[in-house]
C-alpha cells in the first residue's frame, strides 16, 4: 500500500512523515521537489501469535509506504509533483489547525476546511487538465475506423462525465463510476477518485479540546494528530516513552491509531500464510476472491489456482490447533471464488 502526504506549505507535511515513519527528515524545505519515502512496518498480534505458535523463525508483515510528496498540487505544480500523487493508492490530506507564528500560513489565517478546499480544488484542475487533453484526443480518434472503437467510446463517455464533475468544481468520485467505467478511466490516475484520510494537525494542548471533536466531525475520514509532538516522542529512548506518553495523556501513538483507520477507509484486510521458515501478513482489499489472493502470494498461484485450504485465525486461537480446528469441522476447502474473510490463514494448492 503506498499513501502519498499532500498538503498546503507550512501545514506539517513532514513533520507527519517523519511522526508516522520515524523519520528525521528536515521540515521547512518549502520549493524543495524531492519526495521523502519511508516503508513502515503493519504491527499486528496475530502474526506474532502465529508466529510463536508455529515455531517460525521470520515474521514478515505487511508494510505501508508513505510519500511525503513536496509543494502544492495545483494547476501550476510540477509534473513530477502530480506524477509522484497519481502513483499512490491513497492520499493523506494534512490539514494545518495549530497556530505558530514563526510558520507563516500561506492564507495567513488558520482554518481547516477552507484548506481542505484548497487542497481539493488543486486536485480537481490536475484531474482536469489531463481530462481535457485526453478527451481531444479521443474524439479525434473515434472518427477514424478502430478495433479499439468499443473502447475508446466507453472511455470517452466516462471522461465526459467526470470532465462535466470538474467544471462544477467537483471531484471524480461523485460520479459514482460502475467497475467497467473505473476500468476504462483507471490509466490516468485520477487523483479525486483516489480514496483519502485528512490528518487535522492540531497543537498538544488542543489534542482533546471540543474545537478539534468538532473539526472530526466536520471533515469525513480525519483524525487528529499532533504531529510536533510525535516527532519529539519519535526521538525518545523506548524505555522512556512509556512515561512520557502518560504524560501527555497519550494511550496509543498515532501511526497505531493511523493505520487501523486507514485500512478501515480503504477498504483493506490481512490474511495470512505459513510456509516453512516464515509467517507471512498480507494486505488486500475486502471482497478479494480466493484466487486474486494467491496471486498476491505469486503469479503462478493465480494462474495454476486449485483450491485454497482455509481456517481462521480466532479458530486457531480459541482450539489451540489445527488438529482441533478439523475435529471442530472448521478447517475448509475452497473454490477460487472464496471471498477471503480478515483474519483467514491460506494454503494454496496450485499446479503450473
Amino acid at each position: 500500500m503506498k499513501l502519498g502526504i499532500i498538503g498546503l506549505e507550512g501545514s506539517g507535511k513532514t513533520t507527519v512523515f517523519n511522526a508516522l515513519t520515524g523519520s528525521k527528515k528536515e521540515v521547512g524545505t518549502y520549493g524543495k521537489l524531492e519526495a521523502h519515502i519511508a516503508i513502515v512496518k503493519v504491527p499486528d498480534e496475530r502474526i506474532e501469535h502465529l508466529a510463536k505458535q508455529y515455531e517460525k523463525e521470520k515474521i514478515v508483515y505487511a508494510d505501508i509506504e508513505f510519500i511525503d510528496i513536496p509543494g502544492n498540487i495545483n494547476d501550476s505544480s510540477d509534473p513530477k509533483i502530480v506524477a509522484s500523487a497519481r502513483e499512490t493508492d491513497a492520499l493523506i490530506y494534512v490539514l494545518r489547525a495549530f497556530e505558530n507564528p514563526n510558520v507563516p500560513h500561506p492564507h495567513e489565517t488558520i482554518n481547516p476546511l477552507r484548506d481542505l478546499g484548497y487542497i481539493s480544488m488543486g486536485l480537481i484542475v490536475a484531474d482536469m487538465s489531463i481530462t481535457a487533453k485526453r478527451i481531444e484526443k479521443l474524439k479525434a480518434s473515434i472518427q477514424k475506423v478502430s478495433d479499439k472503437l468499443k473502447e475508446e467510446k466507453l472511455e470517452l463517455e466516462v471522461l465526459e462525465k467526470v470532465m462535466t464533475l470538474f467544471e462544477e468544481e467537483e471531484p471524480a468520485s461523485e460520479a459514482h463510476l460502475t467497475k467497467d467505467e473505473e476500468k476504462a478511466i483507471r490509466s490516468f490516475q485520477l487523483l479525486t477518485l483516489k480514496p483519502f484520510l485528512a490528518l487535522i494537525n492540531v497543537s498538544e494542548n488542543d489534542l482533546a479540546l471540543e474545537k478539534t471533536k468538532k473539526l472530526l466531525s466536520e471533515i469525513d475520514n480525519s483524525m487528529a494528530i499532533c504531529a510536533s509532538l510525535e516527532m519529539e516522542i519519535e526521538n525518545i529512548p523506548e524505555n522512556e516513552r512509556e512515561a512520557f506518553l502518560k504524560d501527555f495523556g497519550i494511550t496509543e501513538l498515532s501511526i497505531n491509531r493511523f493505520i487501523k483507520k486507514a485500512y478501515e477507509t480503504l477498504g483493506l484486510i490481512s490474511f495470512f500464510t505459513i510456509g516453512e521458515k516464515e509467517v507471512h501478513a498480507w494486505t488486500i482489499p475486502k471482497g478479494t476472491s480466493a484466487v486474486h489472493a494467491a496471486g498476491k502470494i505469486h503469479t503462478d498461484m493465480e494462474r495454476g489456482f486449485i483450491r485454497a485450504e482455509v481456517f481462521s485465525f480466532d479458530d486457531l486461537k480459541a482450539l489451540g490447533s489445527e488438529k482441533e480446528i478439523k475435529s471442530a469441522g472448521k478447517f475448509r476447502l475452497e473454490s477460487k471464488d472464496y471471498i477471503v474473510q480478515d483474519g483467514d490463514i491460506l494454503k494454496i494448492k496450485f499446479n503450473v
